[in-house]
């Protein structure tokens, strides 16, 4: 299974964050707003096209020193997150 970004998110950087503002009916929901850790706003960002959750591990894996088990939980908890507020998508592989 593959996990691509919603359409209806925007993500902005501020103060060196990056934050995620689901779009409601053309209006930014100030209310579910997400701000993302680095390791978060670097899963996002592979999230730009449809990308296996095995994928995204071995990315923060190469990139972060991190334990693949560890990587494995944060990543699925991450996604799980991301996919109960709407903000991503499953798709087929």
């Amino acid at each position: 299974m593959n996990y691509r970004r919603s359409s209806e998110v925007v993500c902005r950087e501020v103060g060196g964050e990056s934050i995620l503002v689901p779009i409601r009916n053309r209006v930014g929901d100030l209310e579910s707003i997400f701000v993302l850790s680095p390791v978060a706003s670097r899963i996002w960002s592979l999230l730009d096209a449809p990308t296996s959750a095995e994928r995204i591990v071995d990315e923060i894996c190469t990139e972060f020193e991190v334990e693949r088990e560890t990587a494995q939980a944060d990543v699925n908890e991450l996604l799980a997150s991301l996919e109960l507020a709407s903000l991503v998508n499953k798709e087929p592989s």
